[in-house]
């Protein structure tokens, strides 16, 4: 049998959890509403088939499960599915739970006799990334080793409109016609990314601009996510690209470039 336990913390205001965060990075911020409650619930197996625990395959998942959003709950909960199994590029049947998801990454993990599988991992996390008056935005990462020299994390924001109980995506807050404007920006972002790199024309060449859904919302202005292996080798991480609050103006929507200067960012 698979040892399996399931906990959920105790419950707290998210105003409870961004003072908590502002205290580990010592900067002011306002916090997320009162009303806004959620739980931690994590996911945390290991493979029965190893003499030391340390060394066994394992699977670990936490997630907030926030009170009365069930649509947001949903719409996290399907995004750590579809992580979790690859984005889709998985040649396997999609599977409709964590933990099944969960129980197949320890049997095929199991079902490989090389010593690398021993320390086979696959995790899950979805936190409170930032809140900007209703626009509240989640940071949903995962992390899949199956041997070889590393493991692939994944990342990706969900933007959800508190009032509207929906997601927001990249063109909702972009002002309409002012595509090419917003782009032009996010490629200034990354020609002085590649400067600050110092890298040399050939890195320009390899490695071309390309679009990002991946946004959020800070008082910087916009910030752009992309994974890693999209704008730069793997040794240079996930890179972010941020479009300057103040070139903004007329290009993004009103009311999300406003939020922007009210409210706090979470880690």
């Amino acid at each position: 049998m698979l040892m399996t336990r399931l906990r959920a913390n105790l419950v707290l205001p998210l105003a409870i959890m961004f003072l908590l965060t502002l205290v580990g990075c010592g900067q002011e911020r306002n916090t997320v509403s009162a009303e806004l409650e959620s739980q931690v619930e994590t996911l945390e197996l290991r493979s029965p088939n190893c003499a030391s625990p340390d060394a066994c395959a394992s699977v670990t998942i936490r997630r907030l499960v926030f009170s009365d959003r069930p649509a947001l709950n949903d719409a996290i909960y399907a995004q750590l599915l579809e992580q979790l199994q690859g984005n889709g590029e998985s040649d396997s049947a999609p599977l409709n739970s964590l933990e099944k998801v969960a129980q197949k990454f320890l049997e095929d993990a199991d079902a490989v006799t090389v010593a690398s599988a021993a320390s086979w991992q696959l995790n899950g996390d979805a936190k409170l990334l930032a809140h900007h008056g209703n626009l509240l935005t989640v940071a949903i990462n995962s992390y899949l080793y199956t041997g070889g020299a590393h493991g692939m994390p994944v990342s990706h924001w969900l933007n959800w409109d508190l009032s509207r109980e929906s997601a927001v995506a990249l063109g909702d807050v972009i002002v309409a016609g002012q595509e090419q404007a917003f782009w032009t920006l996010a490629e200034e972002a990354h020609q002085q990314w590649l400067d600050a790199q110092q890298v040399d024309g050939d890195f320009r060449h390899n490695w071309p601009f390309t679009h990002s859904e991946d946004f959020r919302l800070t008082e910087a202005g916009l910030v752009l996510r992309y994974g890693v292996y999209t704008l730069g080798p793997y040794s240079m991480g996930e890179v972010e690209l941020t479009l300057p609050r103040d070139k903004l103006a007329g290009v993004i929507r009103e009311p999300y470039l406003s939020a922007t200067g009210s409210s706090g960012d979470g880690n």
